[in-house]
């Protein structure tokens, strides 16, 4: 079982992969951009885990 430290990291992981695919491709970022719940969702949960200011990440991810 992994601990959770692992377990965020993994997340935290994920998180960030969305966020930076979502600006590389227009169909995704359709899906989860700028303006939809998961965007929302995607960047309070990577602030959260990252401890950045949920504006500054909604600013860097969401043009």
């Amino acid at each position: 079982m992994m601990d959770t430290e692992t377990k965020l990291n993994k997340a935290g992981e994920a998180i960030a992969y969305l966020l930076n695919r979502s600006r590389r491709d227009d169909k995704l970022y359709y899906q989860i951009g700028f303006g939809t719940e998961a965007f929302r969702l995607l960047t309070e949960a990577h602030a959260a885990l990252t401890g950045e200011d949920v504006a500054a990440v909604e600013k860097r991810y969401g043009a």
